[in-house]
């Protein structure tokens, strides 16, 4: 069941501007009730429907939460519904430098070693935790979340945009040939390449490059790598099993100075032109 709020209306912490599309708007958060929803949101996707493991706490109040929430901004879509109420029918979670030294790490760096990225003197930005609900998963709402990230990159002057991605299930062998691609096409560049730690590392060169069909493996990838990508992203060398979440995990590296031309001359970086 989808959480319905109230709409009372009171001035955004940030404004992200005019992002909207019939009776889909993107907003941040400004209200408990609102990222309250967004983990209402997250549980449903992630424990009951991918089989994500959840504390006591978090079955009791059916909302998935960790200690990053209160340091995070979170991205909303919400469906605005009769009568004034609207719906969060999609979320992205977005921690940039200045927040993350309120909890003292990235939630990233659980998994992977970042610092090539931690030691860039531009602005950064984790993004994760995404999810939409599965009554609006569609173009419209995919692109309405790239767009609020586009436009929160190009508010807070962001220059690498990184973070975990998931494949379903946590046998690597299920996504050989996908993982594969990504490794042989896809790899950051030296200075740049976050890399599993090496007590989590599993090996993502699962196959050589000349047996994979590349378009097949593309085909495979979940939509929001395949976003990633459009966007000209790296891949962080090594995968890591995340038993909690049920999921194979990545890390995506994206310099924003770097997000396809022909989306950048369109959108500029409101990212609204990248189909997951």
């Amino acid at each position: 069941m989808l959480e319905t709020l109230s709409s009372t209306v009171v001035p955004l912490p940030i404004d992200l501007g005019d992002l909207s599309a019939g009776n889909l708007e993107v907003v941040i958060a400004h209200r408990e009730a609102d990222i309250q929803a967004a983990q209402a949101l997250r549980y449903q996707v992630f424990c009951e429907e991918m089989g994500a493991k959840s504390t006591a706490a978090m079955q009791a109040s059916k909302r998935d939460f960790d200690e990053f929430d209160a340091h995070c901004d979170h991205l909303l879509v919400i469906a605005h519904q009769p009568e004034g109420e609207y719906k969060v029918v999609g979320t992205y979670r977005l921690l940039r430098r200045e927040a993350m030294q309120h909890v003292g790490r990235f939630y990233s760096e659980s998994e992977f070693d970042i610092s090539p990225i931690k030691n860039y003197e531009g602005n950064i930005l984790e993004v994760g935790r995404s999810c939409v609900h599965p009554d609006y998963r569609n173009r419209a709402v995919m692109q309405l979340l790239w767009r609020g990230i586009g436009a929160y990159v190009n508010k807070f002057n962001i220059a690498i945009l990184f973070g975990c991605a998931s494949f379903h299930g946590i046998d690597p062998q299920q996504h050989r040939m996908a993982l594969s691609y990504l490794h042989h096409y896809h790899l950051a560049p030296e200075g740049l390449c976050p890399r599993a730690i090496a007590s989590r590392y599993v090996e993502m060169n699962l196959m050589p490059k000349e047996e994979i069909t590349v378009k097949e493996a593309f085909t495979s990838l979940p939509a929001l790598i395949k976003g990633y990508l459009r966007l000209n992203g790296y891949i962080g060398a090594g995968a890591v099993i995340d038993f909690d979440y049920n999921t194979t995990d990545v890390c995506i590296v994206v310099k924003t100075n770097l997000v396809t031309d022909k989306y950048a001359a369109r959108y500029g970086k409101d990212f609204s032109g990248i189909d997951a």
